[in-house]
């Protein structure tokens, strides 16, 4: 065994005695904190309303001792642990938090947070459904406005009955049958009652349409006419001479002579009303000169 050299072992002592004087001017190892920990027990906040009636927060530390809270933020006061409500709606903070004591050490903070909606109100109809009359194939639209907290859910009823799916503020026929035609209302809704709108009557009725009958530039005795006459409906027109002597066969004016007034008339059919009819008067030249056409 080879032993240390004379210069290593003085390196050594020398460790020691500084090792010794630092312990030496050293004070005790710092004492842990014995106190126990402790938490809070603090509930879920519900839901509330505006207009709610001031409640009391209720938490506990496992410890046993006092909770204390803060309001942290939201429409509400803090009077220890009665919690007000000031009327606005939004977020409210609520902090829980014990400081320790010589036994416990402080307890980490715990928070809940609950919403604040608007003060319930039964539903009411600001705006009812107003009538139409339409004719068919055109659209029908209607309307109501209604008001409440929560907002109302809608339903739209033809002649007391339910429509299917017909839940929101607006109720369109894209193209009107008769079918369509009767009573509407609606029946609005939420947790506090229900309320129904005054009815809207609809009625559906025929299409109009009207007769365009161009004259002749020129009209002579004896030579026939082809009349030109037609309805916007694109239904047949039919004629009549209702003054002056012609012979008429279909859309063919045959005249004799002297003043003619022809009638051009479109009865209508289930889908459109019968057209105004529409009268042509014409003087008829007493030699030909050719075959005008309408």
């Amino acid at each position: 065994m080879r032993l240390p050299s004379p210069l290593s072992r003085r390196r050594w002592l020398a460790g020691l005695a500084a090792a010794a004087l630092l312990a030496a001017f050293a004070g005790p190892a710092a004492a842990q904190d014995a106190r126990r920990r402790q938490e809070i027990i603090f509930g879920e906040l519900p839901p509330r309303s505006s207009g709610d009636a001031p409640f009391l927060l209720s938490a506990r530390a496992t410890s046993g001792l006092a909770v204390t809270f803060e309001l942290v933020d939201g429409p509400a006061t803090l009077d220890g642990r009665l919690v007000k409500l000031t009327g606005g709606s939004g977020l409210v903070i609520i902090r829980a938090s014990q400081k320790g004591n010589d036994t416990f050490l402080p307890a980490a903070t715990t928070e809940r947070v609950f919403a604040v909606g608007a003060k319930p109100v039964a539903p009411a109809i600001v705006a009812p459904p107003l009538g139409a009359a339409v004719a068919l194939g055109e659209p029908v639209i209607l309307e109501v406005q209604a008001s409440g907290e929560p907002i109302p859910d809608l339903q739209w009823r033809k002649n007391g009955q339910a429509i299917s799916g017909a839940t929101g503020r607006n109720l369109t026929v894209a193209s009107a049958t008769m079918a369509d035609a009767g009573s509407y209302d609606v029946v609005a809704t939420n947790r506090l009652g229900s309320v129904h709108s005054a009815a809207a009557r609809v009625t559906v009725g025929k299409r109009r349409q009207m007769i365009v009958f161009m004259p002749p530039p020129n009209a002579n005795a004896g030579q026939p006419l082809v009349l030109s006459a037609s309805a916007s409906s694109g239904l047949p027109v039919h004629f009549e001479v209702v003054g002056g002597t012609a012979s008429l066969s279909g859309g063919t004016l045959t005249p004799t002579g002297g003043m003619v007034v022809v009638q051009a008339t479109q009865p209508g059919d289930d889908s459109y009303e019968a057209a105004a009819p529409v009268t042509l008067t014409f003087q008829v030249q007493a030699s030909p000169n050719g075959q005008p056409h309408f």
